[in-house]
């Protein structure tokens, strides 16, 4: 008798249910598949722009388990590389942003790399190969990058994923009207780990049924039940009408009137939730750690909007992402029952159930012969 079979009798479920199941959350196999068939062939925020200005500036971050560092080049390109040196298992660049200089150089054996990623140094290298090595063999592994809007970087290790605009094609149009490069980014950013699962926090990312209970404090300033669900590709988007009363168009006219009289919980698979308003763009990202670790990094870019203002808002993303984060900890306990059995979703769970639906397709479908040929 399986484990399954001999807790089975205590809940009666007698409905199927797309949701997150509870052996999908702690088992170490399944997330490290998650991390080579979802966020290999994903695109993943990075950063942006601002911290990209010159020469030898640089960013770190990770797609899935695997570190990443982003560089502008002295010809002025914006390229990304795995962040591993090609001797050793260290991270080259250890510092989420910076400037290097005219060279990335490894802390552990002092390999340097170019800004292009050729590696151009080695200490001591007749000595250390005097039969020789191919130098040109051995330089940082590129991967792609797209910047989105003149502002935000994506990078991408699959070389068979479609581009960025076809991996956001259903909100693309909708994104080109905020003009993103406008928006400043806030002085301040959020970055917390917690002990929960990235696909749990994903979930509840996705789920527009649990806002006005959860976050009721904020049902003033939203039609709730006016909430519109939407899901297609890779996106997904929760619209909330605003009432009169709460008006956060800064003026512009210049926007589609749904874009302007309300605002968008959207989602870009597999890890990033934007929730963009005319003057406004919050980003938070959930970047997998281990089964039950999840670090949740939390950027505000605006328009027109005084210290004190971006302090407020910092304030309230804050209170936002404590309220989430607290309920899914919660869910996090519970799923470890081996009794608990997960109820069908509501109307208002389509696009929670959409992600968890693109997630296991992808876990069950091996990476492509040539994923990553250029």
């Amino acid at each position: 008798m399986t484990r399954a079979s001999e807790t089975d009798g205590l809940v009666n479920s007698p409905l199927s249910s797309p949701m997150l199941q509870p052996w999908e959350v702690f088992d170490r196999e399944l997330f490290d598949l998650e991390m080579v068939r979802v966020f290999a062939r994903s695109w993943v925020w990075l950063g942006d722009t601002d911290d990209l200005q010159q020469p030898g500036d640089y960013i770190t971050g990770t797609i899935g388990s695997q570190p990443i560092v982003v560089v502008r080049t002295a010809n002025g390109e914006i390229k990304g590389f795995l962040n591993n040196c090609r001797h050793r298992a260290s991270t080259v660049v250890t510092a989420p942003g910076g400037n290097c200089g005219s060279s990335m150089v490894c802390p552990y054996h002092n390999w340097a790399y170019s800004l292009d990623g050729q590696l151009i140094g080695i200490p001591d290298r007749v000595r250390m190969y005097p039969d020789g090595i191919a130098m040109e063999d051995f330089g940082l592994v590129p991967i792609r990058i797209e910047v989105a809007w003149n502002k935000l970087v994506f990078g991408c290790l699959s070389r068979k994923a479609p581009s960025f605009r076809e991996w956001i094609a259903p909100i693309a149009d909708r994104y080109d009207r905020y003009n993103f490069e406008t928006f400043q980014r806030y002085p301040r950013q959020l970055d917390e780990t917690y002990s929960m699962n990235w696909k749990v926090f994903v979930e509840n990312s996705n789920d527009d049924y649990h806002v006005r209970f959860v976050h009721r404090r904020i049902n003033a300033q939203r039609k709730q039940l006016d909430t519109v669900v939407r899901f297609e590709g890779r996106t997904c988007s929760g619209y909330k009408p605003h009432p009169e009363s709460f008006d956060t168009t800064g003026g512009r006219t210049d926007m589609a009137e749904e874009d302007l009289r309300g605002h968008y919980a959207d989602f870009i698979y597999p890890n990033l939730t934007p929730l963009p308003y005319a003057t406004l763009l919050i980003l938070v990202r959930a970047d997998p750690l281990a089964p039950d670790r999840t670090r949740l990094v939390s950027r505000i870019y605006g328009v027109g909007k005084s210290p004190e203002e971006q302090e407020a808002d910092m304030v309230n993303l804050e209170l936002t992402n404590k309220e989430d984060t607290d309920m899914v900890t919660v869910l996090m306990d519970n799923l470890r029952s081996p009794f608990y059995r997960v109820g069908p979703p509501t109307t208002w769970e389509g696009r929670a159930a959409h992600v968890m639906k693109l997630v296991r397709a992808d876990v069950a479908t091996p990476l492509a012969a040539d994923e990553f040929a250029v």
